[in-house]
């Protein structure tokens, strides 16, 4: 369930924050933990949509347990941090994606300016025609999330 909301500029930070469904569109940039968790909450966004058509600064979907966001633009450091469930699609670049990942998916379609050494390469795998650099992890958390890197 849930509607549908369209910000015709940008989101300040926490936008779409614990989010269980519906859609949220950004039509301009978004700011720090956008679908994330509030301060203590081991779950962000639990369902629903959010795309922004511009970059989001850090901590994109933090403790996200479902749902998806995607990103035209870039994503600041740590996008996916705690990720335990859920899809996040960014277009550009980002650093040190996925962080503490448990579970979900991670597709960057630019480049990753530093990997965290907690992902464990898997060979390549296409996802809609697309080939990408596959890594599992978190390793240290004993993590089943996926990061595909394009570049």
């Amino acid at each position: 369930g849930g509607g549908k909301i369209m910000l015709s500029g940008s989101a300040d930070s926490w936008a779409g924050r614990e989010m269980k469904g519906g859609e949220l569109i950004i039509e301009g940039n978004a700011g720090y933990y956008l679908g994330a968790g509030y301060r203590g909450e081991t779950c962000g966004m639990r369902g629903g949509k959010i795309t922004v058509m511009g970059s989001t600064l850090d901590f994109l979907g933090e403790h996200m347990c479902g749902g998806e966001i995607i990103v035209k633009g870039n994503a600041g450091i740590l996008a996916g941090i705690s990720n335990n469930g859920g899809k996040i699609v960014i277009e550009g670049s980002t650093s040190r994606p996925g962080s503490e990942m448990a579970k979900g998916t991670i597709i960057v379609n630019g480049t990753v300016a530093e990997m965290m050494p907690v992902f464990k390469p898997e060979g390549t795998e296409a996802v809609d025609g697309i080939v990408y650099k596959k890594y599992t992890g978190d390793v240290i958390v004993n993590g089943k999330g996926i990061l595909y890197v394009k570049d």
